[in-house]
């Protein structure tokens, strides 16, 4: 037999009378919606990015009407960028925070290894650690 030869036809059975029953009544009231925090604080943060980004575009549209500027081809992007040029301009967006140094990163590193190191190595370590102290300060 070929996988494309079909068996003959068989005899269907009666088709069943079934009795209508009537449809159980559902409490609509009982079926609440699931929360999703998570999807909930991701969706409220894309609104929020979604307000930014209009805010940017009606200040980037602000900004060529007052210099006089054609719009150009990436407009969104051009607007985008001419808001946020408007908002420095204007005082009106805080300047990004500025990264603080925290100390000598080989010192931290060094120290931080010392934690980890085994034990018989421990003690090189630290010695190394206290050599580059001084030499740090001194430069």
């Amino acid at each position: 037999m070929s996988e494309f030869h079909t068996t003959p036809d068989l005899p269907f059975p009666e088709p069943v009378e079934e009795t209508p029953t009537a449809p159980a009544e559902v409490a609509v009231d009982a079926v609440e919606p699931v929360p999703h925090p998570l999807h909930d604080v991701r969706a409220a943060a894309g609104r929020v990015g979604a307000r930014r980004v209009h805010e940017l575009i009606r200040l980037g549209k602000q900004y060529e009407t007052e210099h006089g500027l054609t719009p150009g081809r990436q407009r969104l992007k051009q607007l985008i960028a001419l808001g946020r040029r408007y908002e420095t301009e204007h005082g009106l967006a805080a300047p990004k925070p500025r990264r603080r140094r925290r100390g000598d990163a080989w010192a931290d590193f060094l120290t931080a290894l010392a934690r980890v190191v085994k034990p018989s190595h421990r003690a090189a370590v630290e010695q190394l650690a206290a050599t580059l102290a001084p030499a740090r300060k001194a430069g």
